[in-house]
């Protein structure tokens, strides 16, 4: 007889994390949403697009929420997933500034996270700013 395999593990419907605004922080949290994404039963695809997505809202907050030189406050990442969507906010704690230098990938972050997201809110207040990203699933998780 062959033993029952072990039910497999699926993560709250909700997953809230705070780290430091530095880069080495919004991969780690940029690693933690996919596998979360991926645990929660998510289309690989769909993994993918929030994985993008959700970092470059993180390192928007990295690059332009603090000024170079200061001490850099947090980032806060929340997702919501239900059975017809999902729903990730990336806030950050500081005040927009200019980029830190020319590069030629500034000014792209946004438009890919509208291109890979359903809809895109940008939320700015005195306290800081709140990138909404929501996409509409069908059941199982893929787009719709």
């Amino acid at each position: 007889m062959c033993p029952a395999s072990a039910p497999q593990y699926r993560p709250p419907a909700t997953l809230h994390l705070h780290e430091p605004a530095h880069v080495p922080h919004a991969a780690t949290l940029r690693r933690a949403v996919a596998r979360w994404a991926g645990a929660r039963g998510l289309a690989p695809p769909l993994v993918t697009d929030v994985e993008l997505a959700v970092y470059e809202a993180l390192s928007n907050a990295v690059e332009h929420a603090y000024a170079a030189g200061s001490a850099s406050g947090g980032v806060e990442l929340r997702a919501h997933h239900e059975e017809r969507s999902l729903r990730i906010t990336v806030t950050d704690e500081g005040r927009w500034q200019p980029p830190r230098g020319p590069h030629l990938c500034h000014g792209l972050g946004l438009p890919l996270i509208r291109a890979l997201a359903d809809d895109v809110a940008i939320t700015p207040t005195p306290h800081g700013t709140t990138v909404t990203m929501t996409w509409h699933l069908t059941p199982g998780g893929v787009y719709d």
